[in-house]
């Protein structure tokens, strides 16, 4: 095959031998050394608003079903129905779409502040943050209750 095995053989002996020695230290590098500010890192609380995100996008998906009413709830709560019962406290079928169209809008807003919560930039982002979702949740909470609206 080759015309000079023995000087392949002592080649291949030499990449070897080569590749086994170790490496030369590093150089130390100069210059002063800049240590960087320490970064505590709470694994807990971002857990804990990754659990809350994930029950908030279960009830986005169970009102975005809501936002589109079947044929039995239009022909039982129908508008000129529902103006007629209204005194037993009925709503019809378009303003109980209108109400889980707007839940939907609340939750998608609340999801977004949390996802800002994970990572405040200061403590008092994270306080406006945190206010921000207590009268989201209390927008949410009121909606069926048109005397607490006003």
């Amino acid at each position: 095959m080759t015309k000079y095995p023995a000087l392949l053989a002592a080649l291949c002996i030499a990449a070897c031998a080569s590749a086994a020695e170790p490496a030369a230290p590093a150089a130390p590098p100069s210059g002063p050394v800049v240590e960087l500010p320490t970064v505590k890192v709470q694994e807990r609380r971002i857990k804990a608003i990754d659990a809350e995100l994930k029950r908030i996008d279960k009830q986005i998906a169970v009102e975005k079903k809501k936002m589109k009413a079947t044929d039995l709830d239009k022909s039982l709560n129908g508008d000129k129905l529902a103006k007629s019962a209204a005194i037993l406290g009925g709503n019809s079928a378009a303003h109980m779409e209108a109400v889980a169209a707007t839940r939907v809008a609340l939750l998608e807003n609340e999801r977004a502040m949390l996802e800002r919560l994970k990572f405040p930039r200061t403590a008092e982002d994270q306080a406006l943050i945190e206010k921000e979702l207590v009268n989201l949740r209390t927008t949410r909470r009121h909606l069926d209750d048109a005397a607490k609206q006003r």
